[in-house]
């Protein structure tokens, strides 16, 4: 029989950690609404979607 086994861990981090970490997650944000409203513009337009090279050249 096998044994599932879980652990669980908490973050503490410092005040510029959170700093870093909130900003590390607004610049995501950021990047994935901007792809999201080119490949929206795209389809408006009849246009093939872009594929994850073709983003990263944008």
């Amino acid at each position: 029989m096998q044994r599932l086994q879980a652990f669980k861990f908490e973050l503490m981090p410092t005040g510029g950690q959170q700093r870093d970490m909130r900003r590390y997650a607004g610049a995501c944000r950021y990047v994935f609404n901007t792809a999201l409203a080119l490949q929206k513009a795209r389809y408006e337009h009849g246009e093939k979607k872009l594929g994850y090279a073709g983003l990263c050249k944008r």
